[in-house]
């Protein structure tokens, strides 16, 4: 049952980052943490369910990556748009 629980948090998790839903995937980033403490290591059951857990974790980081590189770009563009509007009005009351 934990192992289902545990899935289910993670899959949601992932649904949320390719939703770019990073405040969700925060959240359900400490249920699936709380969870997997919880989840017995030595159980050879676990291995396949800490494997989806894994690509899940890879694939929610590349994405987040992406949107990190995203951010980065508008905050340049941003940045560059202000420097300009300065220069404009600078010019103005020159």
């Amino acid at each position: 049952m934990a192992h289902e629980t545990l899935l289910e948090v993670s899959s949601r998790m992932l649904s949320a980052a390719r939703e770019g839903e990073w405040d969700k995937v925060a959240a359900l980033e400490a249920e699936r943490g709380a969870l997997l403490a919880s989840v017995a290591t030595t159980d050879p059951a676990s291995l396949p369910v800490f494997k989806t857990l894994l690509a899940h974790t890879e694939e929610v980081r590349a994405l987040a990556g992406q949107q990190r590189e995203r951010l980065s770009e508008a905050m340049g563009e941003h940045q560059h748009r202000h420097r300009a509007l300065n220069a404009y009005l600078h010019a103005g009351h020159d």
